[in-house]
């Protein structure tokens, strides 16, 4: 998984694997290695990919679907603080709508969901 979305977001973020290589000290056919899962990075160097692409260690590894910002874990802090109460299924609702809503928008088409939340 790591190596799908470590290609993935590399490409997005217009970085060369010389560039990332360079970036967190690796040879650059290492970037090559982890792309493809023919190595798997140690934990210091998945931190360092984390940090240059701006993405969690939890979606390079496949445990969230959403390339969360490494830097800017804030939403995970408040949703802790909230007790399971009306207001905290509301907010998680709320979620769920703004992800349909920007699915649809890619799409430019709404499968009829979003209103549904």
């Amino acid at each position: 998984m790591i190596g799908e979305r470590l290609k993935e977001q590399r490409i997005k973020n217009n970085v060369r694997q010389q560039d990332l290589a360079v970036a967190i000290g690796v040879q650059t056919s290492m970037i090559s290695r982890y792309e493809t899962n023919r190595d798997n990075p140690s934990d210091k160097i998945k931190v360092s990919i984390a940090r240059f692409l701006g993405v969690s260690i939890d979606y390079l590894l496949g445990l969230i679907d959403e390339p969360v910002s490494y830097y800017n874990q804030e939403q995970f802090i408040i949703m802790a603080d909230i007790p399971m109460s009306d207001e905290r299924l509301l907010l998680l609702e709320f979620i769920a709508y703004l992800k349909c809503r920007r699915e649809c928008r890619g799409k430019n088409i709404c499968h009829g969901s979003c209103e549904e939340i």
